[in-house]
């Protein structure tokens, strides 16, 4: 087969968006990749915010949120072991490019035990059905399918019509939707245990039109009339903050 073909998708630039593309791990320097079955990630993308979820190999259930600047995206990510319950939280830096064979990948960056690793995925056909949740793998309190509403803030005031947080949770990993008052959408995924929620989040800023990443640890508690609250104390930017939410009943 002539190089040409391949040489000329090298030369174009890469997607806009990969909202609803699927990679596959095919190596990492920091453990063995299954051939049979590797580690599968669906990437959704709306603007500079990205989120999806992946499963496969040694991962049993994760989910990942992110920013995209240019072809670098800054992905956060929350997976549990399938050999274990162990919950991974981490971070990585992923490049989009193409490969020598023409296809789209992710040259992916990231840190594992203090030590600096490279990982590679390659685009695939996208796999028609996921695994289904487990509903026993839910925690107690349960938080899947909660609402909540943010309450108070010191990052801003809030507004008639607060932002209104969305979670799903299974197998010790939380992740969500959010959106009101000053954001207009917003993604984040985490690892909950022993009442405490550790969270990385992103979402876009409709007064600065930005798309912000953030960190925190929250508190999950109860209130007199049975109601779930969320204490939370926030890195949003670089600036700690902290807030309160309100289950909605």
């Amino acid at each position: 087969m002539s190089d040409a073909p391949v040489a000329a998708a090298a030369a174009q630039p890469v997607p806009d968006s990969i909202n609803d593309r699927e990679f596959i791990l095919v190596s990492s320097s920091g453990s063995a990749v299954s051939t049979a079955t590797p580690t599968r990630f669906r990437y959704h993308q709306d603007g500079q915010m990205v989120w999806g979820e992946y499963y496969g190999d040694t991962v049993a259930l994760g989910r990942f949120i992110g920013r995209r600047d240019g072809d670098v995206v800054s992905i956060r990510f929350a997976h549990r072991l399938a050999a274990s319950e162990e919950i991974v939280l981490g971070m990585a830096s992923s490049t989009i490019r193409w490969n020598a064979d023409g296809k789209l990948e992710l040259y992916e960056e990231f840190e594992k035990n203090g030590e600096a690793h490279v990982s590679i995925c390659v685009e695939a056909d996208r796999r028609g059905a996921w695994p289904e949740l487990d509903p026993a793998q839910r925690s107690t309190p349960q938080l899947d399918g909660t609402t909540f509403i943010l309450e108070e803030s010191t990052a801003s005031t809030v507004s008639a019509e607060p932002t209104q947080f969305e979670f799903d949770e299974n197998s010790g990993i939380v992740w969500g939707f959010y959106f009101g008052d000053t954001v207009t959408a917003g993604r984040c995924v985490g690892r909950y245990r022993d009442g405490v929620l550790d969270e990385f989040f992103v979402h876009h800023v409709i007064a600065s039109d930005a798309t912000l990443l953030g960190d925190s640890s929250t508190t999950l508690g109860s209130r007199p009339d049975g109601r779930l609250e969320l204490i939370e104390e926030f890195v949003l930017d670089g600036v700690p903050g902290k807030s309160v939410c309100v289950q909605v009943a």
